[in-house]
């Protein structure tokens, strides 16, 4: 009897604190609002009562992890979350040699640079370093974006093998279109990874987004498991023939040299070769 206690005590203290989620789902949303949002509008989002919103900003208000604009009516991020972001940046070995190597990247190339996870069927951006440009492109920490349209997606997607592929999408022949440009077949899709991997670079031509044209890599850690990518974005008329070359070898040696810095041993350096 003890036993069979303890167990559904484990099964119970399994499930989610739902409050929890709730509030977790609140700082995604302000993550993806910089110019903060307000309860209503938070509400119809989370597709919670007002009240509840409410209930749980103040309390994240009162932790220092939101803060509220009195003259707006609207909730932010605030400095906790920016400092558990430091914190992550010093122990995370992704972001220790990554970060420098985007500021590396753009400074070489004079163009926006991005470093991604990748969750489910989407890219997670966690960090970027933008150009000087007087008009710019960013993405910042914490945006979204579906694999089967960016460069980033598809650099991840050329560790997945053909059927890896499919079993990811469940074998849905259509994907979600977000301009003239994406690839919406998952054949299709297929068939271009398969070319990622020859050659080792991804590209998005307007695919995300009307006239923005992207190229990224794959790096890999110690166990040769590719764990992030990396990508260069510009405006479409800047992707010249001459200036995709030098953009292709530069993101090929900054993405090696992160990847090294994980641990990973590239075939030329191995022993025996």
């Amino acid at each position: 009897m003890k036993l069979q206690a303890r167990r559904r005590l484990a099964k119970k203290n399994k499930r989610p604190v739902k409050s929890l989620l709730k509030a977790l789902r609140i700082l995604d949303k302000l993550g993806d609002c910089p110019s903060g949002s307000g309860i209503t509008e938070m509400g119809d989002a989370l597709k919670a009562p007002k009240s509840t919103v409410h209930r749980l900003l103040v309390t994240l208000e009162e932790a220092g992890y939101v803060i509220f604009d009195p003259l707006t009516s609207k909730y932010s991020l605030g400095n906790r979350v920016a400092r558990l972001g430091e914190q992550l940046n010093q122990q995370s070995p992704l972001l220790t040699f990554g970060v420098p190597m985007l500021e590396q990247l753009t400074r070489e190339c004079h163009e926006a640079s991005h470093l991604a996870i990748m969750q489910g069927t989407e890219v997670v951006y966690i960090s970027h370093e933008e150009s000087r440009e007087p008009v710019r492109i960013s993405f910042g920490m914490g945006h979204r974006a579906p694999v089967h349209c960016t460069a980033l997606g598809k650099a991840f997607l050329a560790g997945f093998s053909e059927s890896e592929i499919w079993m990811l999408y469940k074998n849905r022949k259509k994907l979600a279109r977000l301009t003239p440009n994406t690839v919406t077949s998952l054949r299709a899709l297929v068939a271009e990874i398969a070319i990622v991997r020859k050659e080792g670079i991804a590209y998005d031509n307007e695919e995300y987004m009307p006239g923005l044209r992207c190229m990224a890599a794959p790096i890999r850690d110690f166990t040769s498991r590719i764990v992030a990518a990396m990508s260069l974005s510009m405006f479409k008329h800047k992707m010249t023939d001459e200036k995709k070359a030098f953009f292709r070898d530069a993101l090929k040696h900054g993405s090696m040299e992160l990847a090294e810095k994980l641990g990973f041993l590239p075939a030329s350096k191995r022993i025996g070769f």
